[in-house]
């Protein structure tokens, strides 16, 4: 697939161009330590990852991100509810789309003030803009499959996975990979 021979290109030039981001507070699940600690940037970067395999199955990733604004438990109790229903919503978007709407709304007025006996008049112009997008969608078999803090301790990740067969299907946590 075309797109993902771009993303691997492009991850691996963004890599040798810069410092490999580090992180801490790393918990991976197995089998997709290896898959998210080869290249930092599938941590470092929010989204849904796909990566095949070279016989036919497919890792499937979503990762989650949202600063942590303190370290109590209440946080980062937040911080995990947020990180997994971004990462879910963003393995539903990449498998079925996105839906957009974006309004605008504008709203003149003249404000006439009367000062001293004078008449002074002002325009106003408001310009409201608002884009929602929406995903909807199943996903099925994606568990919690690692949690980690950058440096600084102040963004946390959260990633959800799953390996699929060749249909795409989840295949069972025992089962061989």
């Amino acid at each position: 697939m075309k797109r993902a021979a771009c993303l691997a290109a492009f991850l691996t030039a963004v890599a040798v161009a810069g410092d490999a981001p580090t992180f801490t507070d790393v918990r991976i699940d197995k089998p997709f330590d290896v898959y998210l600690r080869s290249n930092p940037l599938l941590m470092e970067v929010a989204g849904a990852k796909l990566i095949r395999l070279p016989d036919g199955k497919h890792v499937v990733l979503g990762v989650g991100a949202t600063f942590l604004k303190d370290n109590s438990p209440k946080d980062r109790l937040r911080a995990e509810t947020v990180c997994r229903v971004k990462a879910l919503a963003s393995v539903v978007a990449e498998k079925e789309g996105v839906q957009v709407a974006h309004v605008e709304q504008l709203n003149e007025r003249t404000v006439v003030v009367l000062e001293n006996g004078k008449e002074k008049g002002k325009s106003v112009s408001e310009l409201l803009q608002m884009t929602k997008t929406q995903v909807q969608g199943i996903v099925k078999g994606m568990a919690i499959v690692g949690r980690w803090k950058s440096a600084d301790g102040r963004t946390f990740y959260l990633a959800v996975g799953a390996v699929c067969d060749k249909k795409g299907s989840p295949l069972p946590a025992d089962a061989p990979r």
